[in-house]
């Protein structure tokens, strides 16, 4: 009698727990559906914060240029040219009245003497003369742009262009 068969109902307990299982599946389906979105929305939140504060920091570069003066531009090709800076929309910026500076050729005929007083002749050529026939005007992306400098107009550049100027 030890060996006494005993019948479970599998049926009856499985359709007992059935409710609470599909009731807590639909909160965990709540749960995560919730998570989910809010996820979502920080992720927005973020991408306006970051765009933003790129938007304000990219008017602000424009607020620094003195259109009063003349800036020295550095790009990082080494290149460096004078003229008009002003933001052009997006991520580039326009340059106009554009300088630069080239060395003068010596006279290969002159012994070069090689004493460190020596110094090359540096004269500023205005853009638009060369054999492409460029005009007066680059459009940069900023990306390219290294930094820029207001120049004061007692400079020797600023002087330089004031007197090209005149003529």
């Amino acid at each position: 009698m030890d060996n006494v068969p005993v019948h479970v109902n599998h049926g009856a307990t499985a359709h007992a727990e059935e409710p609470v299982n599909s009731s807590r599946k639909s909160k965990r389906g709540k749960g995560r559906k919730k998570l989910v979105a809010i996820s979502i929305s920080v992720i927005v939140l973020a991408a306006i914060i970051v765009l933003a504060a790129l938007m304000v920091y990219r008017s602000s570069v424009g607020s620094l240029i003195d259109s009063s003066k003349y800036q020295a531009v550095f790009l990082t090709n080494g290149q460096s040219y004078f003229g008009k800076l002003q933001p052009a929309g997006g991520s580039y910026m326009r340059l106009t009245d554009i300088f630069y500076l080239q060395t003068k050729p010596t006279d290969s005929t002159a012994p070069q003497q090689a004493t460190p007083d020596t110094t090359a002749q540096v004269q500023l050529i205005k853009l638009g003369d060369e054999i492409h026939g460029p005009s007066d005007e680059m459009i940069i992306d900023k990306s390219q742009i290294l930094f820029f400098e207001n120049l004061k107009s007692d400079g020797k550049v600023a002087q330089s262009i004031a007197a090209y100027q005149k003529k």
